[in-house]
């Protein structure tokens, strides 16, 4: 089975690929479902966060509001580390446990992590291949303002509070750009599916290299990955 990591920039349509990866055959997870939840469901976590954050963080009904949450952690990169620090074992412990069920299950041979901080997050080794989705900026700020962000400066915090999309991509064995219509970036998803799936069909296709450590000196890991596909 192969463990791949989906990740990228705010607003690049992530989820949206998800769910092509899904309709192809994958078994897919979402971070950013495990987190509503866990803000949802876990009354230890929602302590936790109400120790970090105050009661600025509560809704009418004594709930986690996300979108109160967001607007904190999204401004000051330092709350964003906080509340990460709170989230992220839990929500690592969660997609180990998925891969492992879908392991030994034995009914898909490619699972899909969607994790927006997938590379701040330090869990890089958790995955056989990273897939990186990239988008222009002009792209980015529609879909936040179409999702009900607010202003343009909002969306250039969260920008700020992650890594460069750069960055992201010297760590991607995949880039799906994602500034075309729907049928151009399911084109770009099918293709890397089916190069996923017949590193599946290979004997010995196991990878033994942790995905952190496959960089290629000099070069992206998508660039080194070409001759791959």
């Amino acid at each position: 089975m192969i463990r791949v990591g989906l990740t990228g920039g705010c607003c690049t349509g992530k989820s949206t690929v998800a769910e092509m990866f899904s309709r192809l055959g994958a078994e897919v997870i979402s971070a950013d479902e495990i987190v509503h939840r866990l803000l949802r469901e876990n009354s230890q976590v929602k302590s936790a966060v109400i120790c970090l954050f105050g009661e600025e963080a509560l809704a009418a009904d004594d709930s986690i509001e996300r979108a109160k949450l967001a607007e904190v952690v999204f401004n000051d990169k330092e709350s964003l580390k906080r509340l990460t620090k709170v989230l992220y074992p839990k929500v690592r412990a969660e997609i180990e446990r998925f891969f492992e069920k879908v392991k030994s299950e034995g009914k898909c041979d490619i699972c899909v992590a969607e994790v927006p901080l997938l590379i701040e997050g330090g869990a890089l080794h958790l995955y056989d291949a990273i897939v990186v989705v990239n988008a222009t900026y002009q792209n980015q700020l529609k879909r936040f303002l179409r999702k009900g962000g607010k202003t343009k400066a909002d969306l250039n915090r969260r920008i700020e509070n992650q890594a460069d999309m750069a960055e992201k991509v010297k760590f991607a064995d995949y880039v799906i750009h994602n500034d075309g219509s729907l049928e151009e970036t399911f084109e770009q998803v099918k293709n890397v599916f089916n190069n996923i799936r017949r590193r599946t069909a290979q004997p010995g296709h196991a990878v033994t290299t942790p995905a952190a450590d496959r960089g290629v000196k000099g070069k992206s890991r998508a660039e080194s990955n070409k001759s791959k596909r």
